[in-house]
């Protein structure tokens, strides 16, 4: 009687075709699975900077700026709500540390602006419709945070979770998305 020596040319074709519907319904739910946290990472930032902004205006009268890029922007006047850089009335620090592109999920630029002018209006955006009439309702100081490189699926999210579902939800509301890159959420003041 001959031993057996290896599988079947049978026994390897399902084994790799097991392996292939278990990676093509596993992969989408993973997938699914990280946007929804990179989404959740920048949604609780954003909550963490609006509330420091805030209190920042209350003690200053003046609104924060925060930096963080990969090469630029180390200093501490780039960093008003973790550094006292001067400002009247300051008690903070508002925030433990300073904005860092750890704080971006996909590792890029952060910036938060301290006037709703700057970015809001720029690149071609258009402004912060919040009361979604058609007009942009935000102008001067104020306090916007944009998130270089985020993905539309998980800016997408960002919505949803901030404005809630809509049509033209890049262009209204307190979430824009431009290029497909750009992902600027409104703070606060600019009004």
């Amino acid at each position: 009687m001959l031993a057996k020596r290896g599988f079947t040319l049978i026994e390897l074709m399902v084994v790799v075709a097991i392996i292939g519907i278990l990676g093509a319904v596993l992969v989408p739910n993973v997938t699914g699975i990280i946007d929804k946290a990179n989404a959740a990472k920048i949604i609780a930032v954003a909550d963490s900077l609006s509330t420091a902004c805030a209190m920042f205006h209350a003690d200053t009268g003046t609104y924060a700026q925060e930096f963080a890029h990969t090469t630029a922007f180390t200093a501490e006047n780039y960093h008003a709500l973790s550094f006292d850089v001067g400002y009247k009335g300051y008690s903070g620090p508002y925030i433990k540390t300073p904005l860092s592109v750890a704080d971006n999920p996909y590792g890029t630029t952060t910036y938060m602006y301290n006037s709703t002018d700057n970015w809001a209006t720029s690149n071609g955006g258009n402004g912060f419709d919040l009361n979604r009439d058609g007009r942009a309702d935000t102008s001067g100081p104020g306090n916007l945070i944009v998130f270089y490189g985020i993905p539309a699926a998980v800016a997408e999210r960002v919505n949803e979770a901030i404005d809630g579902s809509e049509t033209n939800w890049e262009q209204v509301g307190q979430v824009e998305f431009r290029s497909n890159y750009y992902l600027t959420i409104y703070l606060g003041g600019g009004r």
